[in-house]
């Protein structure tokens, strides 16, 4: 697909608004982050963000409208709470959920029989959905996992060819992605936290819930509640623990990995050379914070960085949506500097063993993390099985290179774990060598599955998932 670049001027603001009222899907700037819109009512034009992006059908999507007068077209009724809140903070970075009329498709409120309503403070948002004349149903304009765009040029490089058309616009200034907060509930509850923070929401509703649970039916009421988001490439984990502590861990795992590290600028002083240092602003200073979030994890990408860490973020104000993003980046996934261990798993290649080994221990939430390596490495990605079978188990190596084993990986390891008895012979003289299944007092190698057919690879890793299972650090 050829994907068209509009200016911010009137006539590239009017073709773009021509193409949703085609049925095409165009790309407009927020105040928040980039959107991929289309027209909410149309809903095979809906079904072209999903496919777009790589979106799993089951998350909600936010309907844009250019004044909250037009909200009553498409919502049963809007409560004395929707109307105080359009009044603070409309038209801004809030999404309000409602009871929907029968016009907004399944497509968009993923069957659910609520919608968001969302009015976007960006002129050049709501000069372009004043000129598409139809309600805009519009995710952020990402590739479905990853850091969510800010900028025209991260747009440009998720999702050119993928869309028709892209509203070149500048730089998000939020940065994070609209409050959430559903008014159907008793008391008004946030679903996803943004620019809005929950204590503005209280000085004009009184009590506000927060929530981050999903449905009975494990359907999400607003976008970002169930899926991994956020994501960079490289492995991030939260890292928690005073500053000489965690530039003492950052110094360490530096020897074994490409790393990044974000910080506030307090601390930048502090961090060890060898990494790559990020700035997330003031300690203080959560606008800059969110503003530079998402940026900052593409960068880590483009920097090609296997090691992504960041530090514990408070839970009050527009901290907890920095918080949130942050922590879905990382998958929850919490280290403390000070006792984390470094674990390096050890197979033949590192294609298939040892990488689907890192992968689901670094899933596992223990106070460690894990890197891998191989005794004879001739190819540069793992192998196509073993990117499935970690899948199914809930972990991403698609992004896995195999690297060669060093002295200095096993020097640098507290512990290194291989998968056969002859693999830990073969690495004689090191002592803190031991077999995956020596080391939680079983004997038996794990088998190489290494041209098998994709049941092989299921049951190994499955086997490799029950020792990790085992492992007490």
């Amino acid at each position: 697909m050829e994907t068209r670049i509009f200016e911010n001027t009137r006539e590239g603001i009017k073709s773009a608004a021509t193409l949703i009222r085609s049925g095409e899907t165009v790309i407009f700037p927020t105040e928040t982050v980039y959107g991929l819109g289309a027209n909410a009512l149309d809903s095979l034009a809906v079904k072209k963000i999903f496919t777009a992006k790589g979106r799993p059908s089951d998350n909600p999507l936010i309907v844009h409208i250019a004044d909250f007068s037009e909200a009553e077209e498409f919502v049963e009724n809007i409560p004395h709470t929707a109307k105080l809140l359009a009044e603070k903070f409309c038209p801004g970075p809030i999404t309000m959920i409602l009871k929907k009329k029968a016009c907004i498709p399944a497509e968009v409120s993923a069957g659910l029989d609520t919608v968001g309503i969302r009015i976007p403070e960006n002129k050049i948002a709501r000069d372009f959905l004043k000129e598409c004349g139809v309600p805009v149903a519009a995710p952020s304009a990402n590739i479905s996992g990853r850091p969510s765009p800010t900028n025209f040029e991260h747009v440009f490089e998720d999702m050119n060819g993928r869309v028709a058309g892209i509203i070149k616009g500048e730089n998000s200034r939020v940065g994070v992605e609209s409050t959430v907060i559903d008014l159907t509930s008793d008391i008004p509850t946030v679903l996803r936290p943004g620019g809005i923070s929950v204590e503005e929401l209280s000085e004009v509703l009184g009590d506000v819930l927060v929530s981050s649970e999903l449905k009975d039916d494990g359907i999400p009421k607003a976008p970002g509640m169930k899926y991994k988001h956020y994501s960079p490439k490289g492995q991030t984990f939260i890292l928690k623990g005073n500053v000489t502590d965690v530039a003492g861990f950052l110094e360490k795992r530096s020897k074994v990995n490409s790393v990044s590290v974000l910080v506030f600028d307090e601390f930048i002083e502090y961090m060890p050379k060898g990494i790559n240092v990020i700035s997330l602003g003031g300690k203080d200073d959560p606008k800059s914070a969110a503003n530079r979030l998402f940026d900052a994890l593409r960068e880590c990408d483009a920097l090609g960085v296997r090691e992504i860490y960041a530090p514990e973020i408070p839970e009050q104000g527009l901290w907890r949506a920095v918080k949130n993003r942050l922590y879905k980046a990382a998958a929850a996934r919490i280290i403390d500097a000070k006792s984390a261990k470094s674990v390096l798993f050890v197979c033949t290649g590192n294609t298939c063993r040892s990488a689907m080994a890192e992968g689901i221990f670094n899933i596992s939430h223990k106070n460690a993390v894990a890197i891998s390596a191989g005794l004879f490495v001739n190819q540069s990605s793992a192998e196509e099985n073993a990117v499935k079978a970690a899948a199914e188990l809930g972990t991403d190596i698609k992004n896995h290179i195999p690297r060669q084993l060093t002295p200095e990986l096993i020097e640098n390891s507290d512990i290194v774990l291989t998968m056969t008895d002859s693999h830990k012979k073969s690495l004689v003289g090191f002592e803190n060598v031991i077999t995956i299944s020596g080391f939680v007092g079983e004997e038996k190698d794990v088998k190489d599955p290494y041209g098998g057919d994709m049941e092989v690879y299921r049951s190994c890793a499955r086997e490799i998932k029950e020792l990790i299972e085992k492992i007490k650090l």
